[in-house]
């Protein structure tokens, strides 16, 4: 009786999302619509979604858990390098981004470097989103399941289903409603478990006055130079890597202006870093509860990332319980989402839709326009299975997180930049670097048998500079061989 409560509020939530994304389908009317939400949105609802986009599973569970096994020091992928990966693109890349007139990122490399670029770089991004999208619905998983004891497979399938049913229903326009619905519910669930936390742990003074030892280093504490090529490989990873997100561009795409863009990109960055706090705090509050003996520390011994799920539910009562899990989900959702639209855009956009032009060539515009949003349907069902299947074989949510974005890191981010701003940098190059950076990576992977081969720095940091060597060294080699075949216009393209 006492899941009931909880479960109905959480059951309510759920048709709530689903209904949101019907609501939104009645206004999609092209692909426009749902690949890039008209490009009409305001600097509030921006914010709003990139927050609630990076506010996932990774943070809430997994930094939690991080963060009372390490203090601050354990979380600085996530959320501070995470976080300034929005305030580096705000900076340094919308602008250009935006003048493009593009609807997903596969197309730049299209733009630049031709179809083949194009299409093997929307595939070496398919990777990290699906993984980042089983990394959210596992950890709804594991929440359902430790709370209510429901089965953990089903309750994984269930937000499975809910998160492709209400994408798959409104694209763009659901998926940032939801957004911004979810931020708001996040902020309500996070802020009541730190009053009702701090009041139980005998107040704010004790709660701080119990921090261990170096709980709040944010620099290396090693002496020598190897502590601070970990700290460097740290941010780079999930910094950088996040820089050529294809989610990330999505809204610089889908803000009404440039200057929208920016700001939001800016806003939702630091945002992030000061929200960013919480999972700390909550770690810090369940260190406070186990030095007192309110909790036991055995409840979560074995899995760190289940110390919210079991904070939540020692210390609310069932509605509060049910309202809670609500936000944990919401900030979930949203990111699973993102991911899950943000692939199967990879896919219908980028890969189907070049390499089905010759068949379409002689249809009518309006014909491809509703074939391109059929498509783009199809593959946010196809993407909800692979993300499934990802999830069902691995539960290690930071690891999972970590992994998915210092693959990007290593594969993807100098090609990106070098897009955008290196007119000298030719096919050859990018191709051959993309090619190198993820072959050092699986060499890695597949000796080991690992998702994160030791060194980890070495495998952080190399694969990125492998390919950046490789790309400058085949691009100056070959120059002649090519005469700027796919270069941005100088309309476009920014020295």
């Amino acid at each position: 009786m006492n899941n009931l409560i909880p479960l109905i509020i959480i059951g309510i939530f759920f048709i709530g999302i689903i209904i949101i994304g019907k609501i939104a389908s009645m206004k999609v009317k092209n692909s426009d619509d749902y690949l890039v939400a008209g490009r009409s949105a305001p600097l509030a609802l921006i914010v709003g979604t990139l927050f609630a986009t990076f506010w996932g599973g990774g943070t809430i569970i997994g930094a939690t858990g991080a963060a009372y096994n390490e203090g601050v020091f354990g979380v600085i992928e996530d959320p501070f390098a995470a976080g300034l990966a929005l305030i580096i693109i705000g900076i340094f890349f919308v602008k250009i981004l935006r003048r493009l007139n593009i609807k997903s990122i596969g197309e730049l490399y299209t733009m630049r470097f031709g179809k083949a670029t194009g299409y093997l770089a929307s595939s070496l991004m398919i990777p990290t989103y699906i993984i980042w999208t089983a990394v959210q619905l596992l950890a709804i998983g594991k929440i359902l399941n430790i709370l209510f004891d429901i089965n953990f497979n089903i309750a994984f399938l269930i937000a499975t289903a809910v998160v492709v049913l209400f994408t798959y229903m409104g694209g763009l326009v659901a998926v940032v409603w939801t957004d911004t619905i979810q931020m708001i519910i996040i902020f309500i669930g996070l802020i009541t478990i730190l009053v009702i936390g701090f009041r139980t742990s005998g107040g704010i003074d004790n709660v701080f006055a119990n921090a261990p030892e170096g709980f709040w280093n944010f620099l290396p504490r090693g002496k020598g130079i190897v502590p601070w090529i970990s700290y460097l490989a740290m941010w780079a990873g999930m910094a950088l890597g996040n820089v050529p997100s294809p989610d990330i561009a999505q809204r610089a795409f889908m803000a009404k202006d440039e200057n929208t863009a920016k700001k939001g990109m800016i806003m939702a960055g630091v945002l992030y870093w000061i929200i960013g706090f919480i999972p700390i705090i909550i770690a810090l509050i369940a260190i406070t509860m186990v030095n007192t003996g309110i909790i036991d520390h055995s409840l979560f011994q074995g899995d760190s990332e289940l110390l919210i799920p079991y904070l939540a539910k020692e210390l609310l009562n069932p509605v509060g319980l049910g309202f809670f899990v609500a936000s944990l989900l919401a900030a979930i959702l949203s990111s699973a989402s993102t991911s899950l639209f943000a692939t199967a855009v990879l896919f219908s956009n980028d890969i189907y839709q070049p390499l089905s032009a010759n068949r379409r060539k002689y249809k009518k515009i309006k014909d491809e326009d509703k074939m391109i949003l059929r498509i783009t349907k199809i593959f946010v069902v196809v993407v909800g299975l692979l993300s499934a299947i990802v999830g069902l074989t691995s539960t290690d949510i930071y690891d999972l997180t970590i992994f998915a974005f210092t693959l990007q890191f290593g594969v993807l981010f100098f090609p990106f930049v070098l897009a955008l701003k290196a007119r000298w940098v030719n096919t050859y190059g990018v191709i051959s670097g993309m090619l190198s950076g993820l072959m050092v990576n699986l060499i890695g992977c597949i000796t080991q048998l690992s998702i994160i081969p030791e060194p980890w720095e070495f495998f952080t940091l190399v694969p990125a500079l492998v390919n950046l060597t490789v790309t400058v060294i085949v691009s100056y080699c070959t120059r002649k061989k090519i005469n700027n075949n796919g270069l941005l216009t100088d309309n476009n393209y920014e020295k």
